[in-house]
Order: C-alpha cells, then structure tokens, then sequence
C-alpha cells in the first residue's frame, strides 16, 4: 500500500510541476512561445542568435516545442530545396568546367542535406527525437562542402551567389529544440 501511495504521490508532483498546453504528452519546464524557445537555442547555439531564431521561427504561432521544432525543420527543408534552385541556376550559367563540377558536388551535398532533414521531420512527427537530432546534426554540412570544393579556385572558399548561407543555422534552432525534447 505505501508503494502505491508514493507512486501515486509522484504522479500528481509531476503533473502539477509540467505544462502541457496542447494534446501532446507534458514537458517540463517547456517554453510557452517562440521567443522562449530561441532563449534556449541562443544559450546551446550562439552563433545562431536569438534574433535570428526569432525571425526563423515567427510564422509559428505555437509555443509547444514539439510543433516548434517541426516548423524549425520545415523551414530548413524550404532553405536548403532553394539553395539547390539557386545551385542549378548557378551551374547552368557557368562556362569554367572546374566550377561547374564544384557547383555539382554543392548539389549533392545540398541533397543529402534535404534527405536528412526529411527524415528527422519523420522522426520528429513520430516522436523519436534521439534520431533526429542525429539526422538534424548530420544536415548542417552543405555549406561548409561547397565552400571546401571552391576553395582552390578564384572564389576563395566563397560560393557565388547567397545558396545555403543559413542553411547550417535553421538545422542548429531544430537540433536544440528537438534536443530539449528528449
């Protein structure tokens, strides 16, 4: 009978000590908006920065970490599927064969990148967050590999045009926030 009353005991000092705002299961300590949220990001991120986690995620009118964290790799997804477009159109105007070729390796790593995303969007909708975070990590690399294929020719590690430069960045708020959830 003790042990019964200590359980339940533990289950009402949990319950009044978590917020749960939504139908998903409860997380302590969990932010109540965006602005919440990006505090946690900037403190395990700094470079992302609060202001631009703010700015990523302030179409979210949810403050749940769960659908949070969904937007956050959505919009990951969206950025990195236009730094591809952006690419493609790049490459089609190149004439130097060996820029041609770093534009085409930028694609594949790009590729890969939306491949990781897609997955830890799966894993995060099915709450299987220790995955994601692991596919969210393994997404921030496509700028740094176009930049390391350009870097032995005129543009100086530079990819031309903007493709991909925050890229690495929107993975990181998703990472933190999926992060947070586990």
């Amino acid at each position: 009978m003790q042990c019964f009353l200590f359980f339940l005991s533990l289950a009402l000092f949990l319950s009044m000590h978590c917020v749960s705002t939504t139908s998903h299961p409860p997380t302590c300590a969990s932010p109540t908006n965006v602005k919440d949220a990006c505090k946690l990001v900037a403190d395990k991120h700094p470079t992302v920065g609060y202001d631009f986690c703010v700015k990523s995620l302030k179409k979210s009118s949810s403050g749940d970490l769960h659908d949070l964290a969904l937007v956050a790799t959505r919009t990951a997804i969206a950025h990195a599927t236009s730094a591809e477009a952006e690419i493609e159109e790049l490459m089609e105007l190149e004439v130097d064969s060996a820029d041609k070729n770093s534009f085409d390796k930028c694609l594949d790593a790009y590729a890969d990148d939306v491949d990781h995303l897609r997955n830890a969007v799966d894993n995060i909708a099915a709450r299987v967050y220790k995955k994601a975070v692991q596919q969210l990590g393994a997404a921030k690399s496509a700028a740094k590999k176009c930049e390391a294929t350009f870097a032995g020719g005129d543009n100086k590690g530079e990819v031309p045009g903007a493709a991909g430069s925050d890229c690495a960045k929107l993975a990181s708020i998703a990472q933190a926030i999926v992060a947070s959830l586990e």
